[in-house]
This record gives structure tokens, C-alpha cells and sequence, in this order.
């Protein structure tokens, strides 16, 4: 079986159906290969502005947009850095692998931090959220919508207004859905929700961004020891010119301005949305009829990402790589579920003809595997 290797000529002829990165459009490509002018010149400010105005339509939000030069976990840091006291307790809700990640956030910063998990494949239930914040009194409370590790979507809708009462800041790690399930952050009273680009947004890596709310923004000043690269003030103040603090991957930007005026304008949100909910029914029902089982709780599956556990107990890793070799990438499970799940990304530009087209082969191998 031949190995894949850097492609110095053409880049990479493999279709992605992953978790992040995605596949990315030519025309999207096309639009990072644009000349820019500096990140402090009035045409960068008015593409700024653009996609200011784009997010705040896809999160049905008037709170305030910031671009940040990094991964999705460096907002998730700049949470814990800019919103917790020495002397608050936080509360990290989690599911998974990413939960997890931020829990570890919280301590490695030195705050005081609370764990609450449920068994992989499960979801943080209102009920779940109301026991854990009976315990205690919290300022800051942490949880992913969609699981990326798990395939888990958190039903949010619901477990938010429980956090809500008892008067704590949310945020919300949206990486894996934002942009591809509707998340209504003013109805919700999400104080920070965030998300890197690399998913479902469908840019390369490298930009991530958030939505922050007039209370998240009016407590930083209370915390102390907030760091240089991630202070949410020193954000705050340069967006007011629509610029960041330190020069951003402008390429990025503008790829995101272009793909926040294709979503809006030309697929239309509610169709974006409702494209990416056939796309986890369908992959749904090719689990099904191929006897795999959905690692997520029924009523709790991602419409972006699908875990499903290796009931057929066959060579996951194998599967994988017949199926890269067929030039399609799906990925095995994450940490401790490797080989005992895998995971097939359904998000971005993918349409429901293009999954059918891959599932078709991925179900060819899985019979193979299962003759053996």
C-alpha cells in the first residue's frame, strides 16, 4: 500500500472527511492568494469590520467580535486568564478530550478549578448542570457545544439558562460546530463563545475568534495577572479602530470575510445549518446499516463530527489507511478511544453527494475487513 507524502507541486489530493482541518475550495484559496495592504492601513480596518459584521449575523449577536492570532485553545486560555479571580472558583463541564483540555487550562493558570464529567458519550443535561452547580458557588462556568473528541453535541439550548440562574459567566467552545449548528448567543446569554476557523468555517488554520459580552468585558479589569498576548482589554481596545493587538494572518481574514459573505448571502444560514443536518442524518443511517453503533447517547449526536464505536471489532486502523489509499481521510478515534472508535467529519463545504460518494467506498472496505 503506497504511503501519502508532501505534495511540494500541487499540495494535498486527498479528500478530507475529518474533524478539522477541512477540505478547502479553491475559491476560498483564491482569495488568500490576494495581495493585502498592512494590518494597520483603513482597507485592513474595513475588512475587519467585515467580518465583525458577518459573525455577529452567524451568532445572532450584538456583543462585541474579536479576531484572535491562534488556535481555538488560545481563546479558550484567554477565558481563564481574563474572567476567573484568584479567589473565584470555576467550573469546567466535561465530555471529553477538549473538556478535559480546558479544565487542564484552568489549573496549569493557577486558578481554582472543579472538574465535572459524565462517561464518554454522554451529555452535560440540565439536570447534570443543575447538581454540579448546587455543590458550590461559581463565577465562571466552561463547556464545549460539540464535543469533537466524542461526537457529542451538549444540548446547550437548555443547559445554559440553568447556568444563567445562578448567576455565573458562561463560555462556550463552539470550535467544531460554529458555523454549522445554530448557536443564538444573545437569546442564550452566552458571555464568551468562540471558535477557530480551520472547521467549519472551512479557512486553513491559524485564526480563531469569539463573541464577548458588556458583563465578560466589564469583569476583566477585576482580574489580575490577565497575561500580554491575550488580554481581553487590550482586544477590546483595538477593535474599536476594527485592527488586533499583534499582526494577524491577514490571508486568513480575508478568506474569512469572502466565506462570511458566501454563507450569508449566497447558501444562506438557515440552508448552511439545515445542509449540515442532513449531513449527520446521513451518516448516521450509513452507521446503521453497516452495523456500527454511535459512540454518543441517542439524542445527543454531533451533525458536525460522528464518533462511532468499532462494534464490528475490526482493524480500525486499517480501514483508515485502505481508505486514505483511496485518496479519503477519516481519522481513528481520539486518545484513549483509538481503535475503539472512529470518527468521520461531515462539516464546511461538504454536501451530502460528496459524503454518499465516500461512504460508498468506506462501506466496500468495511466488508472486506469483516471477511478476514
Amino acid at each position: 500500500m503506497s504511503e501519502i507524502h508532501f505534495n511540494k507541486e500541487k499540495g494535498s489530493q486527498i479528500k478530507l472527511f475529518t474533524p478539522g482541518p477541512v477540505h478547502i475550495p479553491e475559491r476560498i484559496l483564491a482569495e488568500m492568494a490576494k495581495p493585502n495592504d498592512t494590518h494597520r492601513s483603513k482597507p485592513y480596518a474595513e475588512m475587519h469590520q467585515l467580518v465583525e459584521e458577518g459573525i455577529s449575523k452567524l451568532l445572532y449577536t450584538s456583543n462585541t467580535i474579536l479576531i484572535s492570532t491562534s488556535s481555538a485553545t488560545g481563546l479558550m486560555e484567554a477565558c481563564v486568564r481574563n474572567l476567573v479571580k484568584e479567589d473565584e472558583k470555576a467550573l469546567f463541564f466535561s465530555i471529553g478530550a477538549f473538556g478535559d483540555r480546558w479544565y487542564k487550562i484552568g489549573v496549569n493558570n493557577g486558578k481554582i478549578a472543579v472538574k465535572e464529567s459524565v462517561e464518554w458519550g454522554k451529555a452535560i443535561t440540565p439536570e447534570v448542570a443543575q447538581e454540579a452547580l448546587n455543590k458550590d458557588n461559581y463565577a465562571v462556568v466552561f463547556i464545549q457545544s460539540n464535543e469533537t473528541s466524542t461526537g457529542v453535541y451538549n444540548p446547550i439550548n437548555d443547559v445554559i439558562p440553568v447556568i444563567k440562574d445562578f448567576g455565573a459567566l458562561v463560555c462556550v467552545d463552539a470550535t467544531s460546530s460554529m458555523a454549522g449548528i445554530k448557536v443564538e448567543v444573545d437569546k442564550l446569554g452566552i458571555d464568551v463563545c468562540l471558535a477557530s476557523v480551520q472547521k467549519a468555517f472551512t479557512i486553513p488554520p491559524g485564526l480563531a475568534l469569539c463573541s464577548i459580552s458588556p458583563a465578560a468585558i466589564e469583569k476583566v479589569p477585576q482580574v489580575k495577572n490577565r497575561g500580554f498576548y491575550f488580554d481581553f482589554l487590550d482586544m477590546v481596545k483595538r477593535n474599536e479602530k476594527h485592527q488586533t493587538p499583534t499582526t494577524p494572518p491577514i490571508p486568513q481574514i480575508r478568506a474569512l470575510a469572502a466565506q462570511l459573505d458566501y454563507i450569508l448571502n449566497h447558501e444562506g444560514l438557515e440552508k448552511r445549518f439545515e445542509r449540515h443536518i442532513q449531513l449527520g442524518k446521513r451518516t448516521r443511517m450509513w452507521a446503521r446499516d453497516a452495523n456500527f453503533e454511535m459512540f454518543p447517547e441517542k439524542g445527543y449526536e454531533s451533525n458536525t463530527v460522528s464518533t462511532m464505536r468499532n462494534s464490528l471489532n475490526i482493524d480500525i486502523a486499517k480501514m483508515v489507511s485502505t481508505l486514505l489509499a483511496k485518496g479519503y481521510r477519516i481519522v481513528n478515534g481520539y486518545g484513549d478511544l483509538k481503535n475503539k472508535t472512529f470518527r468521520i467529519g461531515h462539516m464546511g463545504e461538504i454536501t451530502v453527494k460528496a459524503l454518499e460518494e465516500m461512504l460508498k467506498v468506506l462501506t466496500n472496505i468495511v466488508s472486506d475487513l469483516r471477511l478476514n
